[in-house]
Parts: structure tokens; sequence; C-alpha cells
């Protein structure tokens, strides 16, 4: 199965673009959450490019793609949805099926619901909703926000996403290095620090606590599959509740033992994604 990066030029910034079996025409993009990378679909996308065309591009400021250079207007929503549009016309996507951890279930149901309302056939949202609570966002904003931690070693970086991102699910010992050497950059000093620019929480939708898409939830017509992590306190059962009410043709799957969000690396995360998008 063929795997090749792309970078493309979209709004004077470089935008990297993994694409798993690129010669297919049948497509799904899977866009990561607010601070990780393309990256994180590697074992899914692995999966589903058996029979389709698997995109998995890094958002402005993460991964291999450009950081802003004026934040305050570049890092938002609406910069997202119009980025994902101008991916999928390079590609010449015409229908697709998307699948959107956290930020990217965001940018999943802002399209889905508005310019990509004929085009996303099925919507795959990975334990976010329409509202985020304030303890939730006190948590991210604390994480992203302010001076990025420094680490000497790999290892030392290593045991810090394991204290992190343990919530997402057990890994082996190779994808725990897998996930840290692609979640990493040295700085001028020598030392490993993470991937994305620290100003990308600045005005960021996801730390904006009067948080509503519920309006435009109610928008979204395509199937839609929700994976709640059991433990995640940015997807409440309240919220699971709340959608679920809006659109009852959706489908639920709850991953117990599993915070926010679900790696979408172990069996019990993509089946019911496989079976969903099949």
């Amino acid at each position: 199965m063929k795997i090749r990066s792309e970078f493309l030029t979209i709004n004077d910034r470089s935008i990297h673009v993994r694409v798993y079996n690129p010669e297919q025409e049948k497509t799904i993009v899977c866009w990561h959450g607010l601070a990780r990378n393309g990256f994180d679909f590697e074992t899914i996308a692995t999966e589903l490019s058996k029979n389709c065309r698997v995109l998995c591009p890094d958002t402005l400021g993460r991964g291999l793609s450009q950081w802003a250079k004026t934040p305050e207007t570049e890092y938002n929503y609406p910069n997202y949805v119009g980025i994902a549009m101008a991916i999928c016309a390079h590609f010449n996507v015409q229908k697709l099926d998307w699948i959107g951890t956290s930020m990217g279930g965001i940018i999943g149901i802002l399209l889905s619901s508005g310019p990509f309302k004929d085009r996303i056939q099925r919507l795959v949202i990975n334990d976010i909703g329409p509202q985020i609570p304030d303890d939730a966002l006190k948590r991210i904003i604390d994480y992203v926000s302010g001076v990025q931690p420094e680490f000497d070693t790999f290892t030392d970086y290593e045991n810090y996403l394991k204290e992190l991102y343990l919530i997402m699910g057990e890994r082996s010992s190779e994808l725990w290095f897998q996930m840290t050497s692609r979640s990493l950059r040295r700085k001028d000093n020598g030392k490993f620090t993470v991937h994305f620019d620290p100003d990308i929480i600045q005005i960021s939708d996801e730390t904006v606590p009067a948080i509503d898409l519920w309006e435009v939830f109610k928008q979204v017509q395509c199937r839609v599959l929700l994976l709640h992590g059991l433990l995640s306190d940015v997807l409440t059962t309240d919220i699971v509740k709340k959608m679920a009410a809006i659109n009852p043709g959706m489908q639920v799957v709850i991953i117990p033992d599993c915070g926010h969000a679900p790696g979408l690396h172990l069996d019990h995360h993509m089946d019911p994604i496989i079976k969903f998008l099949s």
C-alpha cells in the first residue's frame, strides 16, 4: 500500500497532507485534535486505505505544516474550514467520508452542516460535541498555552506523552515510540519540545467558553457515528444525550476505560468506524 506526503500551498501557507493509497478515488478525510497531527491516524488510515484513499492533514501550526504568520487571524475554525475545502479541491474530492477527533470533529460538523452538506456522506465524530464544558476548556488551555515544556532526552519526552495520553488507550512500546517520534521537535537550545505553535490557542474556538454549535449540529443531515470515551471530560453523557435527541439516527459507540479522546489505534476503537464506513 502506497503512502506519500504532499505539501500544498493554501492561503500562502504550506500544509502537509499524508496520503494513503493515493490512486483511489473514494476518499476519507481524517482530521486530528487541537494539539495533535495527522500521524495520529496511522493505524486506522492504514486499515481503511485497503479500499480507498485516506487524507490525513496536519492543521496549520501543527506537525509538518507551516506556522501562521498572523496567529490572531489564522488560528480559527473559519480558516480551518477553508483549508479543508482547499485540500479537497486539490485532490478533486467530490464525495467523502469524514473522521474528526475533537477539533477535527468540530470542523466536520461545520463542513457537513454548511459548505459540504451535499458532499460529506458519513461523519465520524470522535469525542466532541457542540459545546465544551468549562472545566475541560480550562484543562485544554492550561496544557496548550504558556511556556512549552522542554526535555533533554527522547525517553523523557516519551514518558511525558504517556502520562498525558494514556487516557486515549493503551499502546504497545512500538506505538508509543511512533507517537513520540512524530510529536516532537528540537529547539535552538537542543532540547525536545512539542510539535505545535504555542500560539495556536490564541483565538481557537475550542478555548471560548461560550462555544455553542447546537443550531449548527441540527443542520447536519448525513449519517453520523459518535464515539464517546466514557471517562471524557470534553464529551459528557449529558451532551451525548442531547446530541442523540437532536439526531435520533446517530449511532453512538461508548469506549469504556477511555477519556478524551479515543486514539483510534485499538481494534475496539476502529471496528465500529470500519463497519460504519463500509
